[in-house]
């Protein structure tokens, strides 16, 4: 098993930032979190645009024999959740153009 990075589950293009996280307590399921960067006088500041269910917890949850939200078990689910959905990052790119067209909710997985 891999060591749980946060950082290996962030994708940054252009302006904006992408990161994917799994939570198991209050509303379980795998969230991706888009947020866009801008400049205002030499300083960067990154403004999250929707964080959103993308998934459930279903076979990550009955295959991981990790602790529910150690690090192992954080890495376990989107690892999984990611060889599942090869086009994860595509997809998610497309879903934030719909978004900034006003053609998305933020809410919708």
């Amino acid at each position: 098993m891999n060591h749980y990075d946060p950082l290996d589950w962030l994708h940054q293009w252009d302006d904006f930032e992408m990161m994917m996280y799994a939570l198991h307590e209050g509303t379980p399921g795998i969230f991706m979190q888009v947020s866009r960067r801008t400049l205002r006088a030499g300083a960067e500041e990154w403004e999250v645009l929707y964080d959103r269910k993308i998934a459930d917890l279903g076979d990550e949850r009955d295959d991981n024999a990790e602790t529910p939200g150690t690090d192992a078990w954080q890495e376990q689910v989107l690892r999984h959740h990611l060889n599942q959905h090869p086009d994860l990052v595509s997809d998610e790119k497309a879903y934030l153009e719909q978004f900034l067209a006003g053609e998305a909710d933020a809410d919708s997985p």
